[in-house]
């Protein structure tokens, strides 16, 4: 049944009406499949805060001063908070490597070192291209070769002012080789363009969040006012753009935790990282998955997550599974996005908490417990106790407000007692398996995740099971299920792990099929370049595989995959001086690198006995 009702968001004491409407008027009409906003079409284009700007002078004033209008950029001195300032070598053991950041003039290098006995005996430097985050919490840098995007190992930590690695590195170092792929770049960029066949190099690269990232696709919308259609939106709604105020609550927090919800998080089938628009359901593009019990500790990006867990979020929007018409405390309550949260003053915050917690509000709790005279001397200020600044699990050297709003000292309850994971976005999360398996390779690789994972494998789709066969090496079953599939439709990660299978059981020419099958789909990519030229070489195809190592190798020079597979090509057909001279540039990119050591080891023995 269709309720209907009049969307009142509280301010404070301010109270603003929209429109009525029904839930479902958001939503495709069943008959037509026409979207409520008409912008969701799928020929509907970006255009870029350039055009907004326009028309909403203002706005877009405020917001370039925002975290969101600052979150990406060509580094420049007045971008990177950390202009001037070097570093000190940071060591990280696990490399042996020591990292340091130098500037030269309005330009940023970071260096890559190996020390014995104070000798340098080996060194990488790589120009910084862009600089991620607004400095109110971090700068971290990217790399460039060729249009392909790396994340660089020095990030610089503003609210401390020290350089140290990137959050994720004191783990797992991947030095300079993190892509940085749409998932990653969707969230803290305006919306990017990928170049096809490609993980991490981009047709178009727009510099911050913009107004569409809110406010959905602005080429119809521009048209419609360029053509002096204006809608009068004190009586209606514009459906040429999104205006988030007027999402019932459910909608409106998507639009939100699209990026400010962090986990783990798993696309529907057929769905990429930039199908959402505002005033979709981001259930229908990707699943939130978080561990159930977290001991209080919470993410950097987790701010939806913890403003849902807390009971004033919960009583205020009474029935969290269905619409809500009277719609009383979302993100914007508390926060204007047109407007730096450090130009939001403390008034702001506390005349949203006063809305309820004052005579005849909706909250039990009237006023605060605290002594006058302690209040007074914490200036009134509710959020430094109710949501408290502390370090992020995920980020050193960072400290946020935590938006679970709660009375200090409160016990945070498990959220689903039964999971090790909850989707956090969708009440019955269809990815589960998924989860589980990408949390056990991601995050955590404890066993239980895959343990649990096996309790409902079997009634998952078979490119499911392929990963989690795969995820416990058993190749014979991932040939099995895999059987029945049509490799015409195949994914590029079932392809490869069902290429991976037959590969490990000593079926090599079958393996090249599928290996051929994932490069054809990201023949632009080295990991699997690399693959299928590695396959092609140890079964003699040496001239298909020399074609495609050339055609990469104008794409991009700075892969040890590539110059790894050169050189071996190069030892299986003789040229063993070629071949010494290709590992090693392998090895002036990652001195590491396992595999060209080994390599290394036997060109150089097989020139010795000649």
């Amino acid at each position: 049944m269709k309720q209907k009702g009049i969307i009142v968001i509280g301010l404070g004491s301010i109270l603003i009406l929209c429109i009525a409407f029904t839930f479902e008027s958001c939503q495709p009409n069943p008959q037509t499949e026409e979207p409520y906003f008409l912008n969701h079409a799928d020929d509907v284009n970006y255009v870029g805060k350039e055009a907004c700007k326009v028309c909403h002078t203002e706005h877009a004033a405020t917001f370039s001063q925002t975290g969101m209008g600052q979150s990406f950029g060509h580094l420049t001195p007045a971008k990177s908070a950390a202009y001037g300032i070097n570093s000190k070598a940071i060591y990280d053991a696990k490399t042996g490597m020591y990292y340091a950041a130098k500037w030269k003039a309005d330009r940023l290098f970071i260096h890559e070192f190996k020390l014995k006995n104070a000798d340098t005996t080996y060194h990488r430097k790589e120009e910084i291209k862009y600089v991620v985050g607004s400095g109110h919490h971090t700068n971290s840098h990217f790399w460039e070769e060729n249009g392909y995007l790396y994340q660089a190992p020095l990030t610089f930590y503003t609210q401390k002012g020290i350089w140290d690695l990137p959050p994720g590195f004191e783990t797992y170092n991947s030095r300079w080789d993190r892509r940085i792929e749409l998932e990653c770049m969707s969230c803290h960029n305006a919306m990017p363009k990928l170049t096809e066949h490609t993980r991490n190099h981009y047709m178009d690269l727009p510099k911050g969040i913009d107004c569409e990232r809110c406010h959905g696709p602005g080429e119809l919308h521009v048209k419609e006012k360029t053509a002096g259609h204006i809608v009068d939106t004190s009586i209606e709604a514009d459906r040429t753009i999104v205006n988030p105020r007027r999402l019932p609550w459910k909608l409106q927090i998507d639009v939100c935790q699209r990026c400010h919800l962090q986990g783990n998080n798993v696309l529907k089938p057929g769905r990429s990282f930039t199908d959402f628009k505002p005033g979709m359901r981001l259930s229908d593009v990707f699943e939130i998955y978080m561990p159930s019990e977290q001991n209080g500790e919470f993410v950097m990006a987790g701010h939806a997550e913890r403003f849902q867990m807390s009971e004033c979020f919960k009583n205020s929007n009474a029935n969290i599974d269905e619409y809500n018409p009277q719609l009383n405390f979302t993100c914007i309550n508390c926060h204007n996005p047109h407007v730096s949260v450090r130009k939001t003053n403390i008034e702001r915050f506390n005349a949203t908490c006063n809305g309820c917690h004052r005579p005849n509000g909706k909250s039990k709790y009237l006023k605060c417990s605290i002594e006058p005279s302690k209040l007074k001397m914490a200036k009134n200020d509710c959020v430094s106790c109710h949501m408290p600044a502390n370090n992020t699990k995920d980020i050193p050297h960072v400290t946020v407000h935590d938006h679970y709003i709660t009375r200090p000292g409160k016990k945070i309850a498990t959220q689903h007692k039964t999971d090790l994971l909850y989707c956090v976005n969708e009440k019955e999360g269809e990815q589960k398996a998924e989860a589980l398996i990408t949390w056990y390779e991601k995050f955590d690789n404890d066993t239980k995740y895959l343990d649990k994972a096996g309790t409902i494998i079997g009634s998952e789709r078979a490119e499911v099971q392929i990963h989690y066969h795969y995820a416990h090496a058993q190749w014979s079953s991932i040939i099995e299920r895999g059987s029945n599939l049509d490799i015409n439709t195949m994914d590029v990660w079932t392809a490869y792990r069902i290429a991976k299978a037959f590969d490990r059981l000593g079926k090599l020419p079958k393996s090249i099929v599928f290996y051929k099958k994932a490069y054809d789909m990201l023949n632009l990519d080295d990991q699997f370049v690399s693959e299928y030229a590695n396959a092609l070489i140890r079964n003699t195809e040496f001239k298909k595989a020399k074609s495609i190592l050339q055609r990469f190798s104008v794409e991009n020079k700075k892969s040890t995959l590539i110059y790894y597979n050169w050189a071996l090509l190069l030892a299986n057909t003789n040229s063993l001086g070629p071949a010494g001279k290709m590992i090693g540039e392998a090895l002036l990119l990652n001195p590491n690198h396992q595999a060209s050591l080994a390599l290394k080891k036997e060109i150089y023995g097989k020139l010795n006995n000649f």
